[in-house]
């Protein structure tokens, strides 16, 4: 699984899906990243939380972000 974000509110309906996908609860993530459900909630829909916040809980779930100009013309793969 993966997306092409361009808000913040893509990335996270990005990370809300894919919490989901591995059958994580809200409570059972914010536990994990040792984060409250308020800021859980925010980073899901998009609110302002930092950039590092973003980044573990993306980690916790396997990812990592890829940052291209819009204009690239590029394919992302491993």
């Amino acid at each position: 699984m993966w997306t092409n974000a361009y808000s913040v509110e893509d990335v996270g309906e990005f990370l809300k899906d894919a919490r989901k996908e591995k059958g994580i609860t809200q409570a059972q993530m914010a536990k994990k990243l040792g984060f409250s459900p308020v800021t859980l909630s925010a980073l899901e829909t998009g609110k302002n939380v930092s950039s590092q916040k973003i980044e573990l809980y993306l980690q916790m779930l396997g990812y990592r972000i890829v940052i291209v100009p819009k204009s690239a013309k590029v394919k992302v793969s491993e």
